[in-house]
């Protein structure tokens, strides 16, 4: 008889343990509290992490087929003078697909294999014994339990597993923009770049032939760059020379106040989790998605190893949760470097792009990692934090 598996949340983290768990024969179950798919977002950033990650499930055809890929990413200060750019290659990939792209590439593949759902219920708690409890007043057992609802997780608090967690004093809005046919005739409209100014960073990343994803950041106390609907006149005079960016900018997008979070555990007798509800962190390596679908992977494939729960998944948190801690640890100081006078943190960039090996110790760590559970040999050899 296949054992079963009860997932709270529809999301990224959710729906790649669903497939996770579900090629390895397990009857699943998510509970996602919204009444469908959620498709709203912007773009998400899929590194060779997640990459290899959609090869080992079986979508990565199907989620980036309407993606083009990254071939370069450059870092501009307010005049428009490139100070750091990279380049891309087949071992080091980036895309930048649509949420719609991949939540629906994950739901479309999790019916076929069988994956049941239900959408409108909420899981509000659960128990070290493998029982989640249900807003509509069901309880379901199970052999596991996992949580990925979410950075405000109720199955992690029902378990009291936070150890803290802290605002990174910076806020961020996140929208799709329409990209003109002129722009992919030119190389800063191919490209990836993050344009500075003072404290104040927008982000123009491309994801489709007719759709790019931007990212306008900037730090607490700063009323006008974190005013909703954007206060176009306000960024347009911080950045005169890309108002073929803002000019587009919608009413609609997404503005967050950033976070990052850490736990006393992962884990607790048969309930596990992971996501936002255990890897919440600030943008800037464009990681959430990938740590989420990297440890889904990885806690699957550590159970089948093991032939045991509890002990797969203490193997899982042993190995797993250091590179995706220091992940967390390097986005936020990432961020913290718009608090640095522009000339310092630029000083910064440029020592890191000299380094290929600083580079692989902070911004590359987690993307060149291969991902436990993944069937293609790595290419690089496993890295490990400084």
């Amino acid at each position: 008889m296949p054992r079963t598996v009860h997932i709270a949340g529809g999301g990224i983290a959710g729906m790649s343990a669903a497939l996770a768990f579900v090629k390895h024969g397990w009857h699943v179950t998510v509970y996602e509290k919204s009444p469908g798919i959620r498709p709203q977002g912007a773009g998400i950033y899929l590194w060779e992490n997640g990459l290899k990650v959609l090869e080992a499930l079986g979508i990565y055809e199907q989620t980036i087929k309407n993606s083009i890929p990254a071939w370069r990413h450059q870092k501009r200060d307010q005049d428009g003078t490139v100070f750091a750019e990279d380049f891309f290659s087949q071992h080091n990939r980036l895309y930048v697909p649509t949420r719609a792209d991949l939540l629906y590439a994950f739901y479309d593949e999790a019916c076929r294999l069988g994956v049941d759902f239900e959408f409108g219920v909420e899981a509000v708690a659960a128990e070290p014994d493998g029982t989640v409890h249900l807003a509509d007043g069901r309880s379901r057992k199970g052999d596991l339990i996992i949580g990925a609802d979410g950075i405000n997780s109720q199955v992690r608090d029902s378990l009291g597993l936070l150890k803290r967690r802290k605002l990174a004093n910076q806020f961020g809005y996140r929208a799709m923009i329409a990209r003109s046919p002129d722009e992919l005739a030119t190389d800063e409209g191919r490209g990836h770049c993050e344009h500075w100014h003072g404290s104040r960073r927008i982000l123009y990343a491309p994801c489709t032939q007719d759709l790019a994803y931007i990212q306008l950041t900037s730090v607490k106390g700063d009323e006008r760059g974190q005013s909703l609907p954007v206060d176009h006149d306000y960024w347009q005079a911080t950045f005169p020379h890309l108002s073929w960016i803002i000019d587009r900018l919608p009413e609609e997008g997404r503005g967050d106040q950033f976070e990052i979070l850490k736990l006393t555990h992962w884990r607790h007798g048969r309930v596990v989790l992971i996501g936002d509800a255990v890897n919440a962190q600030p943008p800037f390596l464009g990681q959430g998605g990938g740590c989420s679908m990297m440890a889904a992977l990885a806690l699957a494939t550590w159970i089948e190893e093991a032939q045991d729960i509890e002990q797969g998944a203490a193997l899982w948190e042993r190995h797993e949760r250091r590179l995706i801690e220091w992940t967390q640890d390097v986005a936020y100081y990432y961020g913290e470097l718009a608090f640095y006078p522009p000339k310092l943190r630029t000083a910064v960039f440029r020592l890191i792009q000299r380094s290929d090996w600083l580079k692989r110790k902070t911004i590359w760590m987690t993307a060149l990692h291969p991902p436990k559970g993944t069937a293609l040999k790595p290419t690089h050899r496993t890295l490990q934090p400084l």
